[in-house]
């Protein structure tokens, strides 16, 4: 029988995200395992220490955690998202959040595999190198162009059956304006109509990179939520309003989301997208066409899935905590962050 300090379940991130709350309350239950929330919005007191011989150890309210250990790593990593640690301007406010950030990115680089998802994984979640990840197990995926040059992205036009799609390419938010309150806008992904694109200047696609796409013409669409190579998948029925056709989140709140079976071979290939990209977890966005053919656009790492954890009555809460405490009590010997880098390099 393990004790409550023989193994810890340690959380980056804040009790404000619902996610996190679930989870860890979820964890917390079996009374078995110690659980901590390094919660920056909640005067957590945490140390990490390097001793002269570089052994390291990590306290939660003056106790240390055991060796045992797995760490969650659900600090939001996209600006402009209510949970991310904010701050990137040279005020007080600002410095003192890079500094939650840093710690967060110090104990994730210590703690190696014990952290899902690992620093390593999230190294580059770009969507056109997801893409070509993706690609790469044999999972359809759009033509993409990541261009400046207003020449290419016509190019790209002429060749494109159903048109062209325009995304960001940091999935980041926009700041409202000084009248638009104080909730960060998403870039919706848009349709590019060829007038627009030939009319614009030089100047108007040189400022940033943008991303075009060919358009996917779809029946419906897929969420699958990946926990440790489990898919749980939601079908979108995302072209009944015309709001959401060609961005379901513009019709977030008036959709249906209605748990389904996708099959193996689908299964089989995204498990092996998850894999090579060394995700625990994710959420995954798919595109069904008319011929029943899917297509991979993208897969967020701490992609929000609480809403649909509430239509199946917090299964997918459940999943996560049986799959964590899977891993966690799987470890069959503990050792110290220091003692894996010291094996690494004998």
């Amino acid at each position: 029988m393990n004790s409550q300090r023989d193994h810890a379940f340690v959380i980056l991130g804040t009790r404000a995200d619902p996610h996190v709350e679930r989870v860890a309350d979820e964890m917390a239950r079996g009374g078995d395992l110690r659980v901590e929330v390094l919660d920056y919005r909640d005067d957590v007191r945490v140390s990490l220490t390097v001793d002269g011989a570089g052994r390291t150890g990590l306290s939660v309210g003056g106790v240390p955690l055991p060796d045992r250990l797995l760490i969650w790593d659900r600090s939001k990593i996209i600006p402009g998202t209510t949970v991310y640690v904010k701050g990137d301007d040279p005020s007080v406010t600002s410095f003192v959040a890079r500094e939650w950030r840093a710690l967060y990115q110090l104990v994730s680089c210590l703690y190696g595999d014990r952290v899902v998802n690992s620093f390593d994984a999230k190294r580059c979640l770009l969507k056109p190198y997801q893409q070509i990840v993706a690609s790469g197990v044999g999972l359809k995926v759009p033509m993409t162009l990541v261009t400046t040059d207003k020449a290419a992205a016509l190019a790209l036009m002429r060749d494109a059956p159903s048109g062209l799609i325009l995304k960001s390419l940091s999935a980041g938010k926009v700041a409202p304006g000084p009248s638009g309150g104080s909730v960060p806008f998403n870039i919706m992904t848009m349709r590019v109509s060829e007038a627009a694109l030939s009319g614009a200047e030089d100047g108007d696609i040189g400022y940033c990179p943008h991303v075009f796409q060919h358009e996917i013409r779809k029946d419906h669409e897929l969420r699958v939520v990946m926990i440790d190579g489990k898919p749980h998948a939601f079908r979108i029925d995302s072209q009944a309003l015309q709001s959401s056709t060609v961005d379901w989140r513009k019709g977030v709140h008036l959709l249906d989301y209605k748990p389904c079976g996708i099959d193996n071979a689908l299964v089989d290939r995204l498990r092996a997208y998850m894999a090579a990209m060394g995700l625990f977890s994710g959420s995954v966005d798919i595109v069904v066409d008319p011929d029943g053919d899917a297509w991979f656009l993208e897969c967020n790492q701490d992609g929000a899935w609480g809403w649909l954890d509430e239509i199946v009555d917090g299964a997918l809460t459940r999943e996560f905590a049986a799959a964590f405490r899977r891993r966690l009590f799987s470890t069959a010997t503990a050792t110290t962050p220091t003692a894996e880098a010291e094996s690494a390099h004998a």
